[in-house]
């Protein structure tokens, strides 16, 4: 112990024991007043700043979701015009037209009313908040383009299940609607001939000459519908002038006694006939759009005595003016043309039902091209293939059923409705509409027989306008069966509404 002091004591213990001291103390030295003042100042002064930025931080995000948010409501009412404006301008199903749009409504927290009339529609957007309305006036008519439809029922689609923003499918629309169609004036008027080539043969008991001669009509058909769409006047009378002039023509060439004048002049004026038109107001009517649907059957049927106004002046004029009676002119199908000699050359022989592996495909591609479908994409073959198979059981149930066209176009139509709703539901995203609008059209000539029964009955003296309106009871027969397998087909491929799937139901 003694040692030990002893060292603690001596001078140089003591230096060390006073620099330990000062080392220890100069660590945890206490701050000063001041010096915690200024620390307290400099710590409230950085909570302020942060504060301040948090602060400018919300209000530029609140001023940015305000702004958005107005904009987004007034792009929304933009977008449902622009969207109903497209969908009847490139022939979505009108008696559907409605619940689209007001479906569409409800995914955007919009409150819409809308009616529909035939190329008209009325919008009136409602604001619960202020109790105002605002009403937007749509003029446009209908024309059936298949490859820009399918592009505004993707649009349509995005929209609905949150894919994509107001704004982005607003532009999109713009760019589809400014678009041009897919086959221009040439192309076009081909397909036009081929058109009424393959359908000759197995719809109006045609031969292979009469198909060849029917193309070029047909042809000649599309060039004037062309050049009537660029005068205002010549749209008025169209369907007669038209009508007349390949009656004429057909005329003319069935005085060789090697063509027959039927199945020309039906092949010639296919692709203005009125079933289209009827079929639409068929289905308004059954939705209960009453006014639209009753507008387009008398539309319908004032046309349909047009035509064959048109066909009947065209054989009265040739046999007026050559003094020769047309052979076959009261012809319908089914019936043998007396110029289908069997013991003639193949090509003047009427055509066999084997040709229906040739025309029905070939038909079905060429009106499928006509309504604009664009040819390099999956749902072209899917319409050919559902086409056919709706010929394929109008061919056989015509067989069974005789004479009840009505019976006979529910059962096509109730194969090419299951068939094309079975697809767009499962596979197709929808898209039925597009791929049952061959199948359907392909329903539609044999409507055609009337009038050309209108063209005999007037050259025979018989009251042409009585013969007219059961033309027009013919044509209502078919579109009333088209509609029941239409709406059956339906019912049977959607029982239940389905909001997973989507909202509102693109078919017919």
């Amino acid at each position: 112990m003694s040692r030990i002091s002893s060292r603690e004591s001596s001078p140089e213990g003591e230096l060390k024991h006073k620099r330990s001291q000062n080392y220890f103390s100069f660590k945890h030295r206490e701050p000063t007043p001041e010096e915690e003042e200024k620390q307290e100042e400099e710590r409230q002064k950085e909570a302020e700043r942060r504060r301040r930025k948090r602060q400018r931080k919300r209000r530029l995000e609140k001023e940015i979701f305000i702004t958005m948010h107005v904009a987004a409501i007034l792009q929304r009412p933009e977008f449902l015009l622009k969207l109903a404006r497209a969908l009847m301008m490139f022939g979505a199903p009108t008696h559907r037209l409605e619940a689209l749009i007001q479906a569409t409504g409800r995914v955007l927290d919009m409150n819409v009313s809308c009616v529909h009339l035939p190329g008209v529609m009325l919008l009136s957007f409602n604001d619960d908040t202020t109790r105002t309305s605002e009403t937007k006036f749509l003029k446009q008519p209908q024309a059936l383009d298949l490859e820009r439809l399918q592009d505004v029922h993707a649009v349509y689609n995005a929209v609905i299940h949150d894919k994509t923003g107001v704004k982005d499918a607003s532009d999109r629309l713009d760019e589809i609607m400014r678009g041009r169609s897919r086959y221009r004036a040439l192309i076009a008027i081909i397909i036009g001939g081929l058109c009424s080539a393959f359908i000759t043969p197995i719809s109006f008991s045609g031969s292979f000459l009469d198909a060849m001669l029917a193309f070029p009509l047909g042809c000649l058909l599309v060039l004037i519908q062309q050049l009537a769409s660029r005068n205002e006047l010549f749209t008025h009378v169209f369907e007669i002038v038209v009508a007349l002039l390949l009656s004429f023509i057909s005329a003319a060439l069935a005085a060789t006694n090697r063509v027959c004048y039927a199945a020309v002049a039906s092949g010639s004026i296919l692709l203005i006939l009125p079933g289209f038109i009827v079929l639409t107001g068929a289905l308004e009517l059954a939705s209960r759009n009453i006014i639209s649907g009753s507008v387009r059957l008398m539309y319908a049927v004032i046309y349909s005595l047009f035509l064959g106004f048109g066909l009947a002046i065209g054989g009265e004029f040739y046999t007026a003016i050559t003094g020769q009676k047309v052979i076959g002119i009261g012809l319908t199908n089914g019936l043998t043309c007396p110029v289908h000699d069997d013991n003639g050359p193949w090509w003047q022989q009427q055509a066999s039902p084997w040709w229906a592996f040739l025309c029905v495909p070939g038909f079905s591609f060429a009106l499928s091209l006509r309504n604009q479908a664009p040819w390099n994409r999956k749902e072209f073959v899917v319409m050919i293939l559902i086409s056919c198979a709706g010929w394929a059981t109008n061919h056989f149930s015509s067989l069974k059923f005789v004479n009840r066209t009505d019976i006979i176009a529910m059962l096509g139509a109730l194969v090419v409705g299951v068939c094309g709703n079975l697809y767009g539901r499962f596979i197709g995203q929808g898209m039925s509409f597009v791929v049952m609008v061959t199948g359907i059209l392909f329903q539609v000539p044999s409507s055609i027989n009337g009038l050309l029964s209108f063209a005999s009955l007037a050259n025979t003296g018989q009251d042409s306008y009585s013969a007219g309106f059961n033309i027009a009871e013919q044509l209502i027969e078919v579109s009333i069966g088209l509609t029941v397998g239409l709406f059956i087909a339906a019912v049977i491929t959607n029982p239940f509404e389905s909001r997973r799937r989507g909202y509102g139901l693109f078919s017919f």
